[in-house]
Formats: C-alpha cells, structure tokens, sequence
C-alpha cells in the first residue's frame, strides 16, 4: 500500500510562491500606511489654508496684512514668523510652512495666495488656495 502525501519539493515550492505573496503583501500594507500619513496631514493643511485665507479675506481691504508683497511667512519649523496677520493660526506642528502673498490686479482686486507646505519621508507636499478680495 502506498501512501499519497506531499513531496519535500511541492512543499518547498509551496513555501516560495507563499513568501513571494506575503511580501507582496506586506509591500502593499507598508504603501497604505505611508498614503494614509500624507493624506491626515493633507487635510491639516488644507484646514489650516482655509483658516489663514479666511482670515485674511476678513480683513478690511486697506489693512497692512493685504498689501502686496510677495510671500509673507506665518510659520516655519513651529515658530511665528508674522503673528498679526496669521490670524491666531496654530505653528503646533513643525512639518508645516505657512506663507500667503497678495497681488493687486489690474482690476483693482486683491489676489490672496495661501501656500502650505509639509514634509514625509524627506518628500515635500503643497497645499495652495486663492481667493479675489474687492474693495466693495
């Protein structure tokens, strides 16, 4: 009588195409964490963009914090740069760089340019809203 069972060979070979799908695997799990990581801090610079520009557009026309200039720092490394016109935002986290600038348009209106950059893994990530602001 011959009993049926498997060689050392399938087993080996079961073994190999089971450890290349579990690096695959694990692969793919290592990318979904990574991408999770740039998204929540996305959406805290996208909240945090939206705060500054609203903010600034609240701003009577004439105020010193709208006139043009080109990049005006709020935050760097966790530090103010420019309290008064930040508007109370946080610099909590030092992966962020806040800045916003303001262009007079040819129509007289206020270009508001708001401009947040972070950082994961040594890679650099931007956030940039814009709004017009007239003198009405």
């Amino acid at each position: 009588m011959k009993i049926k069972g498997f060689s050392i060979v399938e087993i080996l070979i079961a073994l190999a195409i089971f450890s290349i799908a579990l690096l695959g695997i694990g692969k793919l799990t290592f990318q979904i964490v990574k991408f999770g990581k740039v998204n929540e801090l996305r959406e805290k610079a996208i909240y945090k963009a939206e705060k500054l520009l609203n903010y600034l557009v609240s701003l009577n026309y004439n105020d010193s914090c709208l006139d043009d200039s080109p990049e005006k720092e709020c935050c760097q490394n966790g530090i103010y740069s420019n309290e008064t016109c930040c508007g109370g935002l946080t610099c909590d986290d030092e992966d962020f760089t806040i800045d916003y600038s303001v262009n007079t348009t040819a129509t007289d209106m206020k270009k508001i340019s708001v401009k947040v950059e972070f950082k994961v893994n040594n890679r650099t990530y931007e956030v940039s809203l814009e709004q017009l602001k007239g003198n009405w």
